[in-house]
């Protein structure tokens, strides 16, 4: 059962991803960022640059925030019932983790944890992933359009 510390922590989360350089970090991986393949990820994020450093700072915030629900720091259904933002952009690099995880085998672990374990976490993600295809599609005809 959810505590007043629980709701404490889950409002400093969200306190903490209005930093502005975070909001930027976050329009970028909410707005630009749509890979179609892990070559095409791997390409757009380099290894250094802004683009590189705001997809740490998004992915590695949310493993972090992930983390403190799998390990019991904060109640794991207040979070994953607060946290929507969290599956939307997991779901966007879901099918590399492997690719990833190739060089480094704890990418996204506590995530990947946390959705497979938490029936709620499990079906948030299931449903962003199935809607992927389709924003891909809607942002491919927005460029088009001009």
């Amino acid at each position: 059962m959810a505590t007043t510390a629980d709701a404490e922590i889950i409002l400093k989360l969200y306190d903490l991803r209005r930093e502005p350089e975070m909001r930027k970090a976050r329009d970028y991986i909410g707005g630009e960022f749509w890979p179609e393949s892990f070559e095409g990820l791997w390409n757009e994020i380099g290894m250094t640059g802004e683009k590189n450093r705001w997809f740490r700072q998004v992915y590695g915030y949310w493993e972090m925030a992930a983390a403190l629900a799998v390990y019991g720091g904060v109640d794991e259904e207040l979070f994953v019932a607060t946290q929507i933002e969290m599956f939307s952009a997991f779901a966007k690099i879901s099918p590399y983790v492997k690719n990833f995880r190739e060089k480094s085998p704890d990418f996204m672990l506590s995530i990947t944890t946390l959705c497979e374990r938490n029936a709620k976490a499990q079906e948030r993600l299931a449903q962003y992933e199935r809607q992927m295809p389709l924003f891909r599609q809607r942002i491919a005809e927005e460029k088009a359009k001009g």
